[in-house]
């Protein structure tokens, strides 16, 4: 017992305090007002937490802090609501990510060949952002005048009004001459990700499997293209909930794939250099909204359709009732409770769970683990620890780009929402400690906690036994309630609740 409080006494005091100063503000409610916000703020707290993990899983094994993880946010949400409202867009690009796929494998063994040719530094730096520059302007090329903007006109609320699909698409020999092109630009940037050092070289891949790959790609690119309008009355003529959950699985996707291209070509060159790696990945979180800008729009979004599970227009006397009613809101203690939300803190809970096991139960986990204490003896047992850093870095980006996809039906998506979840999830990851997986899940409660009835104090005030009125204050303290709380556990505590002293 002795140990127990030795080990986790400021965590138990924290939590102390946090149940008297809930006592104090709920003394006087009515049990469905208190436990109405206490859903909303775990609510908040679910969203928090689905970027607060990832950023606390990098941090933890790579010490890097990503400040491109609410951009990623933004962009699993729209391409979240891409897929369940506008597949079109889907068709129409996918094709063109798969050539450029292709052409990096082509020449993957080629570039390992290159680099042994370059052996100064400086050399392999200048080649490096060549090889860039190159690849960049034959895809900058490759795009150019590609009507993206149209493809996206799929409602009366976009500018201009509803494109009809026949005449938002490019024909298809068009469409085939800038997959060339963006094959030519895959080539370069193939010989740009190869692998420089002969201790990273990995068994090298037969030439029969590298074929495969590649015609296995650009034949899905074909077909994509080839089936474009019947894939899109297909995924339309679907329910919502199938449409949802393909939404979230692309939005998951994607934000894996943007997280390795994060953490191969920026961060894997720069790792020991810190200022380095903030000041990328913080210019890159400014290009990505930029680029959400300029594809989706700057106007903001309505939310997304919630699944059929959630939109009938009645409500749920309990939730075994829900699962045959499928009502927009559930009764707690008396008062109507929207069900989508608690879809919301079931996936949170989800997410801590399985990615909790991942880390204590599995290989894979007992690898991050041991990377984290010491990845160069990591590296000597024959692991690849980059793989892993790789992994590491896409786990954690598919968790933020979920997010984004279902907070969209919760709150709409619009390109600031990345830098306000953000700010919520870093202040978080300070508070239960930097690199504590389960730091940040405490953190994320504590502000979700907050936030809530923070709101609900601007809105009815607070009654106190010793005042004859309730006491309101303005909007700006609910929203300053996270830095308060962040300000008074790193007096306690510097580390934060689970953070180590170095």
């Amino acid at each position: 017992m002795a140990n127990f409080w030795r080990r986790y006494r400021v965590l138990l005091i924290i939590l102390a305090i946090t149940l008297v100063i809930i006592f104090v503000i709920t003394r006087g409610m009515e049990p469905k007002v208190w436990m109405s916000i206490l859903l909303s703020g775990v609510t908040l707290a679910a969203l928090y937490f689905l970027l607060a993990s990832g950023l606390s899983l990098v941090f933890g094994l790579m010490d890097v802090l990503n400040f491109a993880q609410g951009a990623i946010f933004v962009m699993g949400a729209y391409v979240g609501l891409s897929m369940f409202m506008n597949p079109r867009l889907f068709f129409n690009t996918m094709p063109f990510f798969l050539a450029v796929a292709a052409g990096a494998v082509v020449t993957e063994r080629l570039g390992m060949y290159l680099w042994r040719q370059v052996r100064a530094e400086r050399g392999r730096r200048v080649l490096w952002w060549v090889l860039l520059i190159v690849a960049g302007g034959i895809i900058a090329l490759a795009l150019r005048n590609f009507p993206i903007r149209a493809l996206n006109a799929f409602n009366v609320t976009a500018v201009g009004g509803v494109v009809p699909t026949a005449e938002a698409q490019e024909a298809m020999g068009i469409m085939f001459r800038r997959m060339a092109f963006l094959f030519a630009g895959g080539l370069v940037f193939g010989l740009m990700l190869a692998p420089k050092e002969r201790k990273e070289e990995r068994p090298r891949r037969p030439v029969w499997q590298t074929a495969i790959i590649v015609l296995a790609l650009l034949a899905l690119g074909v077909l994509l293209l080839v089936a474009r309008d019947a894939g899109e009355g297909f995924l339309l003529g679907l329910s919502s909930d199938l449409r949802f959950l393909l939404a979230m699985i692309a939005g998951a996707l994607v934000g894996a794939l943007v997280g390795v291209a994060i953490e191969t070509v920026l961060i894997r060159p720069f790792y020991g250099n810190p200022v380095t790696q903030l000041v990328l990945t913080l210019g890159l979180s400014i290009v990505m909204i930029d680029l959400v800008e300029l594809i989706w729009g700057e106007e903001g979004n309505p939310p997304m359709q919630p699944p059929s599970f959630f939109s009938e227009a009645c409500r749920s006397e309990s939730l075994f009732a829900w699962f045959s009613e499928n009502c927009r809101s559930i009764d707690v203690m008396g008062r109507a409770f929207p069900t989508y939300r608690l879809f919301i803190i079931a996936v949170g809970v989800l997410v801590f769970i399985a990615v909790g096991l991942l880390l204590q139960r599995s290989r894979i986990g007992m690898i991050i683990r041991a990377g984290v204490q010491d990845s160069d003896m990591v590296q000597a047992l024959g692991i690849n620890v980059r793989l892993v850093f790789t992994f590491v870095f896409a786990l954690g980006s598919s968790l933020a780009a979920l997010g984004g996809v279902i907070v969209a039906p919760f709150l709409g998506v619009y390109p600031a929402m990345g830098g306000i979840f953000q700010l919520q999830a870093f202040i978080a990851v300070v508070i239960g400690g930097m690199g504590s997986y389960a730091g940040a899940a405490v953190g994320t409660l504590l502000l979700g906690l907050a936030r809530a009835f923070g709101d609900h104090f601007v809105a009815a005030g607070i009654d106190l036994p010793f005042l004859e009125t309730a006491i309101k204050g303005s909007p700006a303290i609910a929203q300053a309630s996270s830095v308060l709380i962040m300000a008074i556990v790193l007096l306690v505590r510097p580390a934060g609740i689970f953070g180590k002293k170095e």
